[in-house]
């Protein structure tokens, strides 16, 4: 049988197969503690399942428009006006089945074959997938550890050609945490204009920081070039609805005509009646993210802390989000009990495989001898598993 061959370059995620694994270990007894999965601990909270409850008994089962529920829309784009600083209104969102989807909608709209997109690493695992699927070629741009993963403006210069169209930006970072200063965002929006570039700003985890800073954002920083800056958003993270799949994407609003036509003839709208607890969520005061970030804060601490007491384990404090991504180049290529230890990959099968504790390889995420550790779980599984993570290090030789 005969397959697409714009699949062939698509590796399967790194992040949902680690997962996978884990979860298949643990459910044949294995006490498996898991620092894999991208999503918080915490439950939605009881007021949003109330809302998607009471729609779908409603009767709130059936089609809604494509782009998504009015009221939702509406909502979102007051939330958008508020974190941004920029009008926003309904014909500006668009209701998505995650934020993924988002981010895909908008690379088959932008991307053309042979378009480049530039793409800070360490990035998330779907942006050059997406860019690939779109036929077009992610330009892959490094970040420094020693420098916060914070972007520099003239890496970006050097890697706009001809053929480039866009910038992704994501920040708070997944997989690092970090966040980029106003003088990074502010020079990547000059070559923006100058080379007539869209940005794509996935802000995600948005919500999601510490210190009690104000959100640093491209378009709040640049609202006269709101025409060429797109947000990628949703419920996910904010408000631990992973599974929900609600995304929402902020854009001018023939942006989100075309969104429409694509999802119109993909998936049509978002669950109706998970729009409606999102309804809720988005309109809420927020007041449960006050307990969720302190918990949060206090792990991130503790597991950061724990990792730069390890010998050759060196670890960026995040500032956002909720992972950790240290540097394990100087694990890297020793032995354990008699196997070298050959790349990031194979020491996050070695770790699963013999301490039950489950990393992601930062080969995943475009940084090589890195791995990513999300401390979304709780504080007596990060003490356990970083003692774990400490017994392995002590074998090495």
């Amino acid at each position: 049988m005969k397959f697409a061959a714009r699949l062939d370059p698509i590796k399967p995620s790194a992040t949902l197969a680690v997962s996978s694994k884990a979860k298949a270990l643990k459910a044949a007894g294995h006490d498996v503690l898991s620092f894999a999965a991208g999503e918080p601990d915490f439950p939605t909270p009881d007021f949003i399942v109330d809302a998607m409850v009471n729609a779908a008994r409603r009767g709130v089962t059936r089609y809604l428009p494509t782009v998504g529920l009015p009221a939702l829309r509406a909502s979102v784009a007051k939330m958008f006006t508020n974190l941004y600083g920029v009008d926003f209104t309904q014909e500006n969102v668009a209701i998505t089945c995650g934020g993924k989807q988002g981010l895909y909608n908008l690379f088959q709209i932008l991307v053309d074959p042979a378009d480049e997109v530039i793409v800070p690493a360490p990035f998330w695992v779907s942006y050059p997938a997406q860019i690939q699927l779109a036929q077009g070629q992610p330009v892959i741009v490094p970040t420094e550890p020693d420098e916060g993963f914070r972007l520099d403006p003239a890496d970006v210069a050097a890697a706009i050609t001809p053929k480039t169209v866009g910038i992704v930006i994501n920040s708070p970072s997944n997989p690092t945490g970090a966040i980029y200063d106003e003088e990074s965002l502010l020079g990547v929006a000059e070559l923006a204009v100058k080379h007539d570039l869209w940005i794509i700003t996935d802000d995600i985890y948005s919500f999601v920081r510490y210190g009690g800073g104000s959100f640093i954002n491209v378009l709040k920083l640049r609202p006269d070039l709101k025409e060429r800056i797109f947000v990628i958003h949703g419920a996910s993270k904010t408000y631990s609805m992973t599974g929900w799949r609600i995304g929402f994407v902020g854009a001018p609003a023939g942006v989100i005509k075309k969104l429409g036509t694509l999802q119109g003839q993909s998936t049509s709208n978002a669950t109706a009646f998970a729009q409606h607890g999102a309804l809720a969520a988005v309109e809420s005061d927020h007041a449960f993210l006050d307990a969720w970030l302190a918990a949060y804060d206090g792990r991130r601490k503790r597991m950061t802390s724990m990792l730069n007491a390890l010998p050759g384990v060196r670890c960026h404090l995040p500032e956002g989000a909720f992972y950790v991504f240290p540097d394990m180049r100087q694990v890297i290529g020793k032995s354990f009990r008699g196997e070298t230890i050959t790349d990031d990959l194979h020491l996050a099968h070695l770790v699963l495989e013999h301490q039950l504790v489950a990393l992601i390889p930062g080969s995943a995420f475009g940084a090589p001898g890195f791995v990513r550790l999300s401390y979304a779980c709780s504080m007596e599984n990060i003490e356990k598993g970083l003692a774990r993570l400490a017994q392995f290090v002590a074998e090495l030789s």
